[in-house]
């Protein structure tokens, strides 16, 4: 009995300095070696193809590997800027009409309230100046806290997106030196053990990732295809941009495709199509029902872990590193498991459990 307890002592203890070791490689090394991890995996997964492609038209490897990952560049960096062009046009036509939005506001606000006295016998006049009071005081707040808060951020904003370009031409760099030296780089390391092992685990997690985001790209293209099909059979105004977003907007964890579609219902109603407001409702609650069945079987089933972990190591990536959490939280628990798992077999604890089972 003491040497089961011992023995389950040791692997909290080793689970424990694993998660820490994590941490603690996230928190502080990952912001410099994410270039050149990226790059080591992008080269490892594209090496196969580059030998193909170099024995047929003789270009060398750098040139290849900063070819593709120039066009890939190119591509998102369009793609991110059509959605934003897309978003600020939208944001200036709301903009402009926000003194119809006011006007319709108050009419919905006031007929609501009215319906409410014939009904209840409540003071309807009372409800709608207490509602319209707080919708007041809220605006005020936001633009007195909110608004000048963003424009003193602008300039965090612009070091964000110059981190960003000198990221990419980093890892666009470490992978064309790479490119050039793999084979002899990974013949080097594969005569250490520890780095064997340590290269081994390495593949796993990325075998790992590769699984979400693949998992994760086919939710997103299934959910901008239903939402800009919906959307625009619904007769709604710019309905395949704005199912397009939708889809994009679902990447992000707990709010996802309702901060598009919630305020879009609303909008509907303050103008009267209250049948467009329904579909909208109805197409969130689809949105979210197809995600939570795709995940289990895109990313539960094939990487052995359940939802429910990947949905904590979201909301504990986003917590313990902001935005960036999203893609780090999956990323530490997956890395977490590996490692535990290959340290957990190294020890011998399940010889050991046998050991005692057997005694």
């Amino acid at each position: 009995m003491e040497k089961e307890m011992t023995a389950k002592a040791r692997e909290y203890a080793l689970l424990g300095a694993v998660i820490i070791g994590v941490y603690i490689g996230f928190r502080f090394l990952s912001p410099l070696a994410a270039p050149f991890l990226f790059a080591f995996a992008f080269v490892a997964w594209l090496h196969p193809w580059l030998e193909r492609v170099q024995n047929r038209v003789h270009i060398k490897k750098g040139i290849l590997t900063a070819g593709i990952l120039l066009s890939i560049c190119v591509t998102a960096g369009v793609g991110i800027w059509c959605l934003v062009i897309f978003a600020i046009q939208r944001l200036g036509d709301l903009l402009g009409q926000v003194d119809v939005f006011e006007e319709k506001f108050c009419v919905f606000v006031g007929n609501c309230c009215e319906g409410i006295e014939k009904k209840f016998g409540m003071d309807g006049d009372g409800i709608e100046q207490f509602i319209l009071e707080r919708v007041n005081i809220f605006i005020e707040n936001f633009q007195v806290q909110v608004v000048p808060k963003i424009m003193n951020e602008s300039v965090g904003y612009v070091k964000g997106f110059v981190g960003v370009v000198s990221f990419l031409a980093i890892m666009i760099i470490a992978a064309v030196l790479l490119a050039k030296d793999y084979k002899g780089i990974m013949e080097k390391l594969y005569r250490k053990g520890e780095m064997r092992c340590a290269i081994n685990i390495g593949k796993k997690i990325f075998r790992h990732i590769g699984t979400f985001i693949r998992a994760q790209f086919i939710i997103l293209l299934i959910i901008s295809l239903l939402c800009g099909s919906v959307l625009f059979l619904g007769g709604i105004e710019g309905g395949i941009a704005i199912g397009l977003f939708t889809g994009f907007m679902d990447m992000l964890p707990f709010i996802g495709t309702g901060l598009v579609l919630m305020p879009l219902a609303f909008w509907q109603i303050l103008n009267g199509y209250y049948a467009k407001a329904v579909i909208c409702v109805i197409l969130y609650v689809v949105c979210a029902l197809t995600r939570e069945f795709l995940e289990p079987k895109l990313i539960g089933e094939k990487m052995g872990i359940f939802p429910v972990a990947i949905l904590f190591s979201v909301y504990a990536g986003v917590k313990l590193f902001g935005v960036f959490g999203i893609v780090k939280g999956p990323l530490a628990l997956i890395t977490i498991y590996e490692i535990y798992i290959f340290l957990k077999g190294k020890n011998g604890f399940r010889d050991e459990g046998r050991e005692e089972s057997g005694n």
